[in-house]
Parts: C-alpha cells; sequence; structure tokens
C-alpha cells in the first residue's frame, strides 16, 4: 500500500480546517440572523451552540470535517483568556470594592448551572431511553 505523500496530508488538513471554519461561521451568521430576525434578546453564540450540537448529532454535518477545527480552537482556548485578564488588572479597584457580591453571584451562577444541567441531562436521557441503562 502507497503512502499519502506529506504534501497530500497537508492539503487534506488545510481543507478539512478551511471546511470545519467556514461551517462554524455560517452557523453564527444563521444564528446572529435568526434572533435579529425574530428580536430575540439572546446570545447568538448559544443559539450557534445548540445549533451545531444538533447537527452533528443528526450526522448533518460530519465529525470528520469538524475535528480538525475543533482541535484547534481548543489549542487556542487559553489566548481567548487574555483581554479577561487585561480587564480584571484595569478594573481592580472596582472589582476590590464588589469583591464579595461578585463572588457571591459566582457561587450562585455555578449552584444554579449545576442544578439545571443535571435536570437538563436528566431529561436527555428519560427522553433517549439511556436513563436505566
Amino acid at each position: 500500500m502507497v503512502k499519502p505523500s506529506r504534501a497530500k496530508l497537508f492539503a487534506v488538513k488545510f481543507f478539512r480546517l478551511a471546511v470545519g471554519f467556514i461551517i462554524l461561521l455560517l452557523i453564527q451568521i444563521i444564528s446572529d440572523k435568526v434572533l435579529k430576525t425574530l428580536g430575540l434578546n439572546f446570545p447568538p453564540t448559544i443559539l450557534g451552540l445548540i445549533i451545531f450540537a444538533l447537527l452533528l448529532n443528526f450526522k448533518i454535518i460530519p465529525m470528520r470535517f469538524m475535528k480538525d477545527i475543533c482541535d484547534v480552537a481548543i489549542s487556542i482556548l487559553p489566548a481567548l483568556f487574555v483581554p479577561l485578564l487585561v480587564g480584571i488588572t484595569a478594573y481592580y479597584g472596582l472589582i476590590k470594592q464588589n469583591l464579595l457580591g461578585i463572588v457571591g453571584i459566582i457561587i450562585l451562577a455555578t449552584f444554579i448551572t449545576m442544578v439545571l444541567t443535571a435536570i437538563f441531562v436528566d431529561k436527555v436521557m428519560e427522553w433517549t431511553g439511556k436513563k436505566n441503562v
């Protein structure tokens, strides 16, 4: 069996990255347009994530096109937190004054998110019939 050349492997990987990026971009644009058309005040990234998950779940988008771009996105994820850290240093005084309230909101939001996630997973497991497996 003939081994594919490095150029061919690079071309395939580049194609998958490009297709994956275009798919993610289109999903983001579509979710933004849908929300603006409906006049809903909802984050387009969340709707985009829901659409993306549904498209992958129902195998409308092949996983092989998305794996490479998702690996790249995960590898650069720490760089996306740099603006957050710059913002924290810029507003240090304000954060220091309201630290107790901020920590309280973080704890409350985390608890609510955990409870809602558990309820959602339980309902999905009931819906798919995998609860008693």
